[in-house]
């Protein structure tokens, strides 16, 4: 696995990606080999499969909605494996979702989000299945966070705590809150956050367009890098932060606070993801899918 940066082939309409941004390139050598070679087995086992459905939405990679073209679409070899997009897997009619995380939700914050400014909070949160970034990047954020001069909360498990200045939560108290797990749609729902620093999980991608907020890129490990791409150079509604340290971050927070036309972006990828008109196209997808399943199972009868 190379180390150093170049460009790899991308679809029509989408971002180029960099051997940087392909999901195995973290971790030793030995790791990146044994990651690569698990993502080709997942490849070659896809082409013996009649049907993928994906936690996607259609036209994900459309720039502009005058953009579009039926032959935008690529199809599969063969048409095999038949790709179904049918999602995003969240519901836009819920605005209070039931917490389906194995953790305690610290619903503290949001009273606390109640005496904030409106758009004045930075939410920060770097998923759950992996240790996001080390010690070492744990004590500059903190460090940065409390330089910005912004209110804050950050979602950070005990088991990440140890890269903290010793007495941090109770240096920053008037300023930011530090949770070990949050309600996060509700969160972001909430009107005094401005921004959210994320590791750009697709599911967090997901909820931040559902809630319409900026976002901050940090992306960790896997997909993250890709899902940055579209947040950053597609959709364009959001920023990459380059370094956690302190300028870097300010240098993001001034870019998408001063993108005037990142709320219109924000809107129009808000509808494409949650509108009528992709719900009936999941629903359609849904409908091949279970119609082809029905005919497979008639076929094997006979």
């Amino acid at each position: 696995c190379p180390r150093h940066e170049g460009t790899v082939s991308s679809l029509p309409s989408q971002p180029l990606l960099s051997t940087e941004d392909l999901p195995w390139l973290i971790g030793t050598q030995a790791s990146r080999k044994a990651r690569l070679k698990f993502w080709i087995r997942i490849l070659d086992r896809l082409t013996s499969l009649r049907w993928l459905l994906l936690n996607s939405f259609p036209q994900e990679f459309i720039i502009h909605d005058d953009e579009y073209q039926d032959d935008d679409y690529i199809a599969p070899p063969h048409n095999n494996p038949i790709i179904f997009p049918v999602g995003p897997l969240t519901e836009p009619s819920l605005t209070t979702p039931k917490n389906l995380s194995f953790w305690k939700e610290d619903t503290s914050c949001l009273e606390w989000l109640d005496h904030q400014k409106p758009n004045s909070v930075i939410y920060i949160s770097f998923g759950s299945w992996v240790s996001p970034i080390g010690d070492a990047k744990i004590k500059t954020l903190a460090l940065t966070l409390q330089s910005l001069n912004r209110p804050f909360i950050w979602v950070l498990a005990k088991s990440w705590r140890h890269g903290l200045p010793n007495g941090y939560s109770e240096t920053v108290s008037k300023q930011g809150k530090l949770v070990l797990w949050a309600p996060q749609f509700q969160v972001l729902q909430h009107k005094a956050v401005g921004l959210y620093l994320t590791h750009c999980g697709w599911n967090s991608t997901m909820e931040a367009i559902q809630c319409r907020k900026r976002l901050l890129c940090y992306p960790v490990a896997g997909d993250q890098f890709v899902n940055c791409k579209y947040i950053v150079k597609v959709w364009k509604i959001g920023v990459k932060v380059k370094g956690l340290g302190q300028k870097d971050v300010e240098e993001a927070v001034k870019k998408v606070m001063k993108d005037e036309e990142m709320e219109e972006r924000l809107r129009k990828i808000y509808h494409r993801t949650m509108g009528e008109e992709t719900s009936s196209r999941v629903a359609g997808n849904l409908k091949a899918f279970v119609l082809g399943l029905n005919q497979l199972q008639q076929n094997s009868l006979h």
